[in-house]
């Protein structure tokens, strides 16, 4: 994720952090319900491994900000 994508995520949750919340909440549970029984980065994907992995919170951002245009 570039700095510039950060940057917009950090100032649309300072502005609209409930709008924020909820669209990231749908795409999580997309992106978990897409795939099979592995992860984006490769590991067998858990509900645990998820919430904890960069690489698949890094495409859960990415997508919610794809979905707001940010």
């Amino acid at each position: 994720m570039t700095e510039k994508q950060k940057q917009k995520i950090w100032n649309f949750k300072d502005t609209n952090l409930q709008q924020w919340q909820h669209e990231r909440t749908i795409v999580e549970n997309e992106l978990s319900n897409n795939q099979s029984m592995f992860c984006v980065c490769g590991k067998l994907a858990t509900g645990f491994h998820e919430m904890n992995c960069r690489k698949f919170n890094d495409k859960v951002d990415i997508e919610t900000l794809k979905r707001l245009k940010l």
